[in-house]
């Protein structure tokens, strides 16, 4: 219950965040938009959650289960790993290694699979994201 408020708090957080930016609007967005529909969208979710998930205190307690921290500390890995390569390093670098970082995630990951995902979301994130919007980020270093 905890993690879905926590869940619900940061999209209300990035929703007023976004609030700093110009947000636009339908026809022409500004930079704000997109975080902010993705905050409220989030904020949303996680109150529905809460709302599906309403029981006692006691029934709460019968049914608790242990945080998952790989599946946390490997998407977390991934995402700050981007956010410190993608100028430095280049588009394909930053988006490999948060692929591999991110897979950790998995119980078991399968490197073959991992290696030709990441070069396909490395390539498809960098035909969309730079060559088509315009995002000034170099391929490589």
């Amino acid at each position: 219950m905890l993690p879905t408020f926590l869940l619900a708090l940061l999209g209300l957080g990035a929703a007023f965040t976004a609030f700093s930016y110009d947000v636009g609007s339908f026809t022409g967005m500004g930079p704000g938009f997109f975080p902010l529909a993705l905050g409220l969208i989030l904020f949303l979710l996680g109150g529905v959650i809460l709302w599906q998930d309403r029981q006692p205190p006691e029934a709460i307690a019968e049914q608790a289960h242990p945080f998952a921290w790989r599946p946390f500390a490997a998407v977390s890995a991934g995402i700050l790993a981007w956010v410190l390569l993608a100028e430095t390093t280049g588009f394909f670098v930053a988006a490999a290694c948060q692929v591999v970082l991110t897979s950790l995630a998995l119980p078991k990951p399968r490197w073959r699979s991992i290696a030709i995902m990441a070069a396909v979301l490395a390539t498809g994130g960098y035909l969309l994201f730079v060559t088509q919007l315009g995002v000034p980020l170099s391929a490589v270093g």
